[in-house]
């Protein structure tokens, strides 16, 4: 299976998340994802580290608001005015050390559409999905759901290649996503 290559934002993200993937934390009403590893490895944390700035997207009583790597909040909204969300988990082959044997890592896909500017955003915890749209009024945005997520929350913590396949046979999230110069933080 060829991989899917993307273009990923690593800076200047406040220009180029409306036209490139942008790895994003989101913080939701005060719970992080994803959830950082409690290691006192040095080895852990060297693997777990992401060498380049982290983005956030914060929603706390209805209000999203999304900065840049330097911190700067360059788009705030509420999330009435959110009119397209489309939703997915991409999969990619990751080592999680040197020597270790590829394994899967799956990455949130989230598309939306707030005032009529496009944001599109990778974030590495899929359980953000079920807390993120439990946050949102999905009567007045037009969801795009091509895996049937939705329909499938519960079943998203054991995640793994059988249901995965299941859930993106004909989508286009079914090719492996190859996204260089990213690492999984593990």
């Amino acid at each position: 299976m060829t991989p899917t290559m993307q273009q990923v934002t690593m800076l200047d993200i406040g220009n180029n998340i409306d036209k490139k993937l942008t790895f994003i934390d989101f913080n939701i009403d005060s719970e992080l994802f994803p959830k950082q590893p409690q290691s006192n490895s040095l080895f852990s944390k060297v693997l777990a580290s992401n060498p380049f700035p982290i983005r956030l997207l914060e929603l706390k009583n209805d209000e999203i608001k999304i900065g840049d790597e330097t911190k700067h909040v360059f788009a705030t909204f509420s999330i009435d005015q959110i009119t397209f969300l489309e939703i997915g988990i991409y999969r990619s082959a990751v080592r999680t050390a040197p020597l270790a044997l590829l394994s899967s890592r799956y990455t949130l896909y989230v598309h939306l559409v707030a005032n009529e500017k496009p944001f599109f955003m990778l974030n590495d915890d899929i359980q953000a999905l079920g807390k993120l749209v439990s946050s949102l009024n999905l009567k007045k945005i037009h969801l795009v759901d091509e895996m049937n997520l939705m329909k499938h929350l519960a079943q998203l913590d054991e995640l793994d290649n059988q249901l995965f396949e299941e859930l993106a046979k004909d989508t286009k999230f079914f090719m492996p996503l190859q996204i260089v110069g990213s690492n999984a933080r593990v």
